[in-house]
Order: structure tokens, then sequence, then C-alpha cells
């Protein structure tokens, strides 16, 4: 098929639209840039949170949930609905792993753990699933302990929620005379997804060993870290009730979202594990809330909802030629997220990864990788190879979530400048740039209500630039993240198949 006009899509992570504001890093930075390019290019708003991308009302969108309806084009129903259906109808106690989980337990006598990430934040897990397990072993009347192993959020929620969340858990267990809190870790160390090895470790020797400070309770825990200056992300392992995971025993992984699961995952079952020194629990039964990669783990309680023609597969059967690079952060997100959940790439699709910053968080290096993407990115367009090329940058995200103000404005000057010259380039010969977010989180850095500090998402709208067509400078139509993929077919000359629903924002009317 004949390429009408090649396409650069560049996904300036966690960066929405919002007035101005003393927290608004974007409009602190004074973006020269894409300010311009919103005065003289198309443009319009698109929603990128709630039911407009799958999600219950008035829940955050996340890097997750936008590259799934950006390479999908249409709205894809996510886990977290899925689930709480689930739960609503009854349909959870019936759940066959969720059975066979117990079945284990009372054929060894053997105690269940629930680990996750205990806070409503939405983006990777919900404390009511945490409840409603616990509520299943309290109807079957489970003998044995069940505990909570709760990873503190304060990324996806405000720093310094935690004790609320443990202390509605606890309450919970005790009203159902079921389960008590094991452990505490923060998600710094129990969710990393970048092969830092020893933050896994930490929190593995916890759970194996219970390798951590020892406190009568959880409030004296926590308050403890708060002393130490240490936020819900950065709660170092903690023992509150012995609690190790033993051989025989239940390991329910409660995080619906995999990227952030997988490394502990893999401490826990992979017979071949090799990133630190660990003794494998034996017999363990393990199962999560859905798949975190292909197969893996084998036993789900939620399994995988596949979905066809993505924007990737409509571009293969077309025969263009396209390129996925962001650095590691977001690497998933261009790939398997964008691929609707499918981690082979499709026939001439082309992967770049580019190593994101070893340091302890990314206030410390608001530029991150972007300028190495840029250069990189630059060649590949001077060589003329791709009709379609998907680019993350993922500053404005990672540096919005620490809070740091400063760094989010010199965040967003960064993605302006790479910005800038990708721009430049990509339509000087002859392509066409769109420029999105898959979610907003920098532009709103300090909660307006509370005037606290916000490291989390955000429910504002995301921004959408067209350059390098002949649409004229206009507002376009009021949009959501399912109309990306069916533009950038318009603008290929691709035809759009039906199983995507969105709509064309330059199609006309």
């Amino acid at each position: 098929m004949i390429i009408k006009q090649k396409v650069l899509l560049i996904i300036l992570d966690g960066l929405g639209t919002a007035p101005r504001n003393n927290g608004n890093a974007v409009v602190l930075a004074d973006p020269k840039n894409l300010s311009s390019y919103w005065t003289i290019f198309p443009k319009t708003y698109l929603l990128a949170s709630g039911e407009s991308v799958g999600l219950p009302k008035n829940v955050k969108g996340n890097s997750e949930v936008g590259h799934l309806n950006i390479g999908a084009g249409r709205t894809v129903s996510q886990n977290l609905p899925r689930i709480n259906h689930a739960i609503a109808t009854g349909m959870l106690e019936k759940n066959n792993t969720l059975r066979e989980a117990f079945i284990h337990a009372q054929k060894f006598g053997s105690n269940v753990h629930l680990v996750g990430l205990l806070s409503d934040g939405s983006v990777h897990s919900h404390i009511d699933h945490f409840k409603a397990v616990v509520d299943f072993f309290a109807k079957m009347n489970f003998q044995n302990n069940l505990f909570i192993h709760a990873i503190t959020d304060g990324r996806d929620t405000p720093p310094n929620k935690s004790l609320e969340y443990i202390t509605d858990m606890d309450k919970h267990c005790l009203n159902r005379g079921m389960g008590s809190i094991g452990t505490i870790i923060g998600r710094y160390y129990a969710m990393d997804r970048n092969l830092k090895w020893d933050r896994t470790q930490r929190a593995y020797y916890l759970y194996e060993q219970n390798f951590g400070e020892k406190f009568p309770t959880y409030q004296k825990a926590i308050e403890a870290q708060y002393l130490r200056g240490l936020s819900d992300e950065f709660i170092e392992p903690v023992v509150i009730n012995e609690s190790k995971i033993q051989p025989n025993d239940v390991v329910l992984l409660m995080n619906y979202r995999p990227d952030r699961m997988i490394q502990l995952t893999e401490a826990l079952i992979n017979s071949q594990f090799s990133g630190f020194t660990r003794k494998q629990i034996s017999n363990l039964f393990v199962a999560s809330m859905v798949e975190y990669k292909k197969n893996f783990p084998q036993k789900v309680l939620f399994p995988k909802q596949y979905m066809n023609l993505t924007l990737g597969k409509v571009l293969e059967a077309a025969g263009a030629r396209q390129l996925r690079i962001s650095e590691s952060e977001k690497f998933p997100h261009v790939t398997y997220f964008f691929n609707g959940g499918i981690s082979i790439p499709y026939k001439n699709e082309d992967r770049i990864q580019i190593p994101s910053p070893r340091v302890a968080t990314y206030d410390l290096k608001p530029e991150m990788s972007a300028l190495e993407i840029t250069d990189a990115l630059q060649k590949r367009i001077s060589a003329q190879m791709y009709d379609f090329i998907l680019v993350n940058f993922a500053n404005t995200d990672m540096v919005g979530h620490t809070g740091n103000l400063e760094a989010g404005v010199k965040a967003v000057q960064i993605v302006d400048t790479c910005v800038k010259e990708l721009v430049r380039t990509f339509t000087s010969y002859g392509g066409a740039v769109i420029i999105t977010a898959d979610h907003g989180n920098v532009e709103e850095m300090v909660n307006l209500e509370t005037k606290q500090v916000d490291t989390e998402h955000s429910l504002n709208p995301v921004p959408f630039i067209l350059a390098g067509t002949n649409v004229a400078p206009k507002v376009l139509p009021y949009g959501a993240l399912k109309d990306i993929a069916p533009t950038v077919l318009e603008i290929m000359g691709i035809p759009q198949p039906a199983e995507m629903t969105g709509n064309s924002l330059i199609r006309p009317v």
C-alpha cells in the first residue's frame, strides 16, 4: 500500500493541560516551542482519564491505560472495572483460581499472603480488592493465618497517607475475624521495574526471612519512618507480625498492572532466577490478579483479554515500516502496551530502548535520557527508513512523580527543546507530527485544595497538536485518546478498521 504521508507520534508522558497556578510546571516552564505550536498548528484537547479510557468515572489515567487506548484506537475496558464488577456481582467468590488457592492452603495447613500496593490510587491496585479477598477467606472459614504485606504508595496517592490505608485494612480484617498486617515496605523497593535488583532483594528478604526493622504496631512503624523524613514511597522494610512466606504457602499478588510486579514475581517463582542470591521457597502457590507477561505467572484470577487490529497490526498489514523508541522507564508502554498487550514485535517493527539514568529519583536528573533519545531518533529520521515512528519522553511523568516543582519545570523545558528538534527534522522530510500525552501529571504538582505537594497523576485533559499537514490551523473536535490512531491512519491514507471505534480528528464532517 502507498503511504500518503509519514507520521511521527510524540507522547510527552504525564504532560496535561490546566489553568495557570503555582503548581503548574508546564506554565512555569514557559515552553516556547510547544506554546508556539499550539498557536500556529491545528490543536485540541483529549480526555485521558475515567470512562473515556475504560476506567471508572473520576479515576485518573496512567501510562499503561493511555498507551493501550492510543494504540487500540478504541476505549479499552481496564482491569480495575473488570475486577470491581466481579466483586459487586459475587463472581469473585466463584473464581476458580481463588478457590484453588484456598484448597491448596487447606491441604497443606499453610498460610495465605496478600502482597500488593495498599492504596486507592487505582493505577496498580485497589484496597477494595484486598478487602474482597479477605472476605472470601472469612466466608470459607479459613483456619490458618492470612497476612497483609502492605506495599505503601505515596506516588499515585498523597506522599503521607499510608497510615490511613493500613488502618482501614486492619479494621476490615478485625471486623471479619480474618487477617493481620504482616509487613510494610515502600513501592520504591518492592515495585522496581528497572532491574535494580538491590531494591527487589530488600522486598524479597522481607517476605522470605522477615528481614526488616521490627515494630510492635504499624502506627509506630509509620511514624518512625516519617520522623526520618521518608514518605510512603520510600518506607524501608518493616515487620509488624512474624509472617515469613514458607514452603507450601499461598501468595496472592494483588496488583493488576503488570510492569512493576514482574521482578518480585520472578524472584518468587523463577527457578532460573539470577537477580540476586536467594533461597527459593518450595511448593508455593503463587497467583496474581492478572497475567504479568505471557503465561507468567501461570495462575491468574483474571485471564488476559486480547485485542484485534491495534494500530501496530494495521500498519503491519499495510506493509508500513515502524519504529518504537523510548528510554527504559517507558519502553514497555511504547511496545507491549501500545500493541495491546503483545510482546513480540510486528513484522517491520523496530525497537530502540535507551537506558534510563541510574539515579535514586529523577528530580536529580530531570533531563533523564531525553537528549539521547532525540539524537538516536534524528539519525533514524534522516535515514528515511520508517513510515510511522512512536517516541515517548518520560520526563514530565517521572519527574512529576517526585513532587519537586523546580525539577518538573526543567523536565518540561528539556522535552520542549527535544520536540523542537524532532518537529523541524521530521517536517523537513515532508512528514506529519502529532504531539500529545497519555495522561496528566506535571501540570498539577501542587494540590489545589490542600496546597500540599502532589505526586499523583491528574484528571486533566491532554494536548493534541498536529504539525506538518495541510489541515488548516484551527481548533479540532474535542476528543479522547482513542481518536489518535484513527487520525494517524487518516494522515497515512490507510483505511480504519471497524474494530477501531475512535474517530479521526481531521476527517471532514
